[in-house]
């Protein structure tokens, strides 16, 4: 077991404990949110045939040669159709938006620059795109054959048209990790109770819930633990049909911090206590039956962190999602910030791209671990490594964005 270690220490054990979960195919209609698990290649071009980009008249582009031009109308195209004849000279074919573009046809002139002919079945063509204009090519935005996502990659909106668009009516995705949150303490009461004398009610466990379901995991029935030997190793033996277990308070000294003595009881093989950081010193980590077990502490801004330095790459891994750690930014530290070495500080902020261009960070108010209004102002935690004492402001700082 190692104790007071490094951020970058305690990550590295984290990750190489966890492996990626298995493997199951869903419809296209359940994957948004899921983790691909394997590329997804193009079976044809998309568009898969040349189409107008506008609704107007579909041309030979030699025939505009001199304006204004009257061409003969032989068709309409609509979406949805095939053309029935090619455009040979002195021809056009009237054509919408998505048609397909008929054969000898190169180039779409827009309706608006066009006028009746002299009869019906004629057009005056008043101007002329550049040859090939308005017209999509076949594969002009993905080739048949083409990768176009990679495995690992998160099913967004977006992604989710785009499978659409690729015939894809089911996808391979990762098993969401179960994650149980243990919330403990005597002092807690459920969110809609009025709070006794000494008592608070129960935020860690709702928000640290709603933070693994951002992380993309499956969160199981919320979990409270009294400080007793009796109720944590009750709440332990629930916390075993998740995946991941993830304890909020009771890992300290204190008196009734039971969470870390019963773990150990019942076979917890702890791979590290205490990290050189702050806020979220007392921090464990280990695996029970093979199962990742992490004790936050109970205060509500270092559990939040915590969460998201350690426990969020953690699901990502398992996810096997492509970027595991979130990247980060240089920033200038808007003002003076206090902080002693030998600890990185993950201080809440507000980062924002400034007139000069420069992205600027401004700490997001009181940055004490019970402060959890800075982490409901923050959009981004900064860096500030241990080495670092009392940065000045205009220090270059890195700013890791948070993007709930």
């Amino acid at each position: 077991m190692r104790e007071f270690i490094s951020v970058e220490e305690a990550r590295a054990l984290v990750l190489e404990a966890v492996a990626a979960q298995p493997v199951e195919r869903v419809p296209l209609a359940q994957a948004y949110g899921r983790t691909l698990a394997e590329p997804v290649v193009s079976r044809e071009h998309i568009p898969p045939f040349d189409n107008a980009a506008m609704d107007g008249f579909a041309v030979r582009s030699a025939d505009l040669a001199t304006l204004p031009s009257s061409l003969r109308v032989i068709e309409d195209v609509r979406a949805g159709g095939i053309p029935s004849h090619a455009i040979v000279p002195g021809t056009c074919a009237r054509i919408m938006t998505g048609a397909p573009v008929p054969e000898g046809a190169d180039t779409v002139v827009p309706v608006e620059w066009t006028e009746t002919g002299e009869d019906a079945g004629s057009v005056r063509m008043l101007r002329v795109p550049p040859a090939g204009g308005h017209v999509r090519r076949a594969g002009e935005d993905v080739r048949a054959g083409e990768t176009v996502l990679g495995a690992g990659a998160v099913v967004t909106p977006p992604v989710v048209g785009l499978l659409a668009t690729l015939g894809y009516a089911e996808v391979a995705v990762r098993v969401p990790p179960r994650v149980a949150v243990v919330a403990t303490g005597d002092e807690l009461v459920p969110p809609e109770a009025t709070p006794g004398p000494g008592q608070i009610r129960n935020a860690n466990g709702p928000a640290l819930a709603a933070q693994a379901q951002a992380a993309g995991a499956e969160v199981l029935p919320p979990l409270h633990a009294r400080d007793t030997l009796e109720d944590i190793r009750t709440a332990v033996e629930r916390a075993l049909e998740a995946d991941v277990l993830v304890f909020s308070g009771g890992v300290s000294v204190g008196d009734y911090d039971f969470v870390k003595q019963v773990l150990d009881e019942m076979g917890l093989t702890l791979r590290f206590w205490k990290v050189r950081q702050r806020p979220g010193k007392p921090l464990a980590f280990g695996l029970l039956g093979g199962k990742p077990v992490f004790g936050l502490p109970g205060n509500p801004v270092s559990s939040a962190v915590c969460f998201e330095q350690y426990v969020r790459p953690a699901l990502a891994k398992m996810l096997g999602r492509a970027a595991v750690l979130r990247p980060c930014l240089r920033a200038v530290l808007a003002a003076p910030a206090k902080k002693v070495a030998g600890l990185h500080y993950f201080a809440r902020g507000v980062a924002a791209t400034g007139a000069d261009g420069r992205l600027t960070v401004h700490l997001a108010g009181p940055q004490g671990s019970h402060v959890y209004t800075s982490v409901v102002r923050a959009n981004c935690l900064v860096h500030l490594p241990e080495t670092m004492v009392d940065p000045e402001a205009g220090t270059l700082v890195d700013v890791e964005w948070l993007n709930w």
